[in-house]
């Protein structure tokens, strides 16, 4: 499924990510996938919500900087192979994939992979044909 995915540029110090996932908590706003990298001074959070209208007006109330744009939130197997056949349809598609992340898999042996790429229609095109033969094998 198509959602937003929220690039938050905070200091890179001690504090900054449990300032804005509290805030997020206390709005009931719950992270689907996060990603963090920093650098020297800046920490980039990227994550993708359940309620983007609420985090997006959150964020601003705070004077988080951010930018904002639609990945590709895909259900995966937890077993070998899944990622691989996700990627090599995409590449048989044409489609180059920016980065993926993942969340933690859950009990049903599903994790949840975030992808970004120039054309996400077209990747959650892919990914449903994919859960379709999955489904039919």
């Amino acid at each position: 499924m198509i959602m937003k995915q929220f690039t938050l540029y905070l200091k890179n110090r001690p504090g900054e990510l449990s300032r804005i996932t509290r805030r997020l908590a206390t709005a009931r706003v719950n992270i689907e996938g996060i990603s963090v990298s920093s650098s020297v001074d800046i920490a980039l959070v990227q994550i993708v919500v359940d309620d983007a209208a609420v985090t997006r007006k959150l964020l601003r109330r705070a004077k988080i900087p951010f930018v904002t744009q639609d990945v590709v939130l895909m259900p995966l197997r937890h077993e070998p192979g899944a990622l691989a056949q996700v990627a090599e349809r995409l590449a048989k598609m044409g489609i180059n994939i920016n980065y993926v992340y993942a969340t933690g898999c859950d009990g049903a042996g599903r994790c949840l992979t975030v992808i970004s790429a120039p054309d996400v229609a077209q990747v959650e095109k892919a990914c449903r044909s994919l859960a379709v033969r999955r489904r039919a094998v």
